[in-house]
């Protein structure tokens, strides 16, 4: 793997592909999300976590499991959460990328809880778990 992150632009690609009709938007954070009533719907992807496991070939060889949040943004919770949510998990539970340096995406815990706002946006965590190795000497 040359690219630490190279799972996000990955993500983004799949959901854009699968989710034509939803803006497929890339985040380093929740505390950064701005929001904008023409936002929703739309699915804003960030890293939530970074976990390294156990090394190998004297600590050059480092097993990594990211987690990356699917963030569904929607204003209308009632008719368009649902639906978002269930392409979401269609688009990336199971998947993995053709490179084949990512582990299959696999739906997790999120540490984060559904929200909403008081300006009528409401927020719904999706969270996936992959696994690559990090050769440290590429």
């Amino acid at each position: 793997m040359i690219d630490y992150l190279e799972a996000e632009p990955l993500i983004v690609a799949r959901l854009k592909e699968k989710i034509p009709n939803a803006q497929i938007l890339s985040s380093w954070g929740q505390p950064v999300i701005k929001e904008h009533h023409n936002l929703p719907p739309s699915v804003m992807i960030f890293l939530e976590e970074d976990r390294p496991q156990e090394n190998a070939a004297a600590g050059r060889n480092l097993k990594i499991e990211q987690t990356w949040l699917a963030l569904v943004v929607v204003q209308d919770a009632e008719n368009e959460a649902g639906p978002l949510i269930s392409k979401v998990l269609r688009a990336l539970s199971g998947w993995c990328p053709e490179n084949n340096r990512l582990g299959p995406f696999k739906r997790v815990r999120s540490s984060y809880m559904p929200d909403y706002s008081p300006n009528g946006i409401f927020y719904f965590p999706l969270s996936f778990s992959t696994r690559f190795v990090f050769n440290s000497e590429e």
